[in-house]
């Protein structure tokens, strides 16, 4: 008797956690390498050079002029995506599709900038990190 109840709930108890889990969405998006402090400690300002600079990190994204130098712009993008759809369970039932997500993003990308005196010796660097943003988006609402 035991071992029929448990087959006989496991089944629908299955079935259900996978309908719902088909409303799920989670994905990874990397746009260039993403830069740590560990891949930018080489840098000393007023000892490294704009080729230093260029052999180690490549060639950066935007190249911009400013009044003591030039800046050096590399742009990097490790976004965690994810998102569920409670109304996706009730499509099967409803005459019109309901959605109610809830999703996570947080897009934007991540810079680090090295600035350069006219003879292109590093004069400082430093990391822009994208704002967190709101925790959660429910959509619709």
């Amino acid at each position: 008797m035991h071992r029929f109840l448990r087959t006989t709930l496991f089944g629908p108890l299955l079935f259900a956690a996978l309908v719902c889990a088909s409303g799920c969405n989670i994905a990874r998006i990397t746009i260039n390498h993403p830069l740590t402090p560990n891949d930018v400690a080489f840098i000393e300002p007023g000892k490294t050079t704009f080729g230093d600079v260029l052999a180690t990190l490549g060639t950066p994204d935007a190249l911009s002029d400013s009044n003591e130098g030039i800046v050096a712009t590399y742009r990097f993008m490790d976004l965690k995506y994810s998102r569920v759809n409670f109304g996706w369970v009730f499509r099967f039932w409803s005459p019109v599709d309901p959605d109610l997500v809830i999703s996570r993003t947080g897009l934007g990308a991540d810079a680090f900038e090295v600035f350069y005196d006219p003879q292109g010796i590093v004069s400082h660097h430093a990391f822009l990190h994208r704002d967190a943003g709101p925790r959660f988006n429910p959509i619709p609402f």
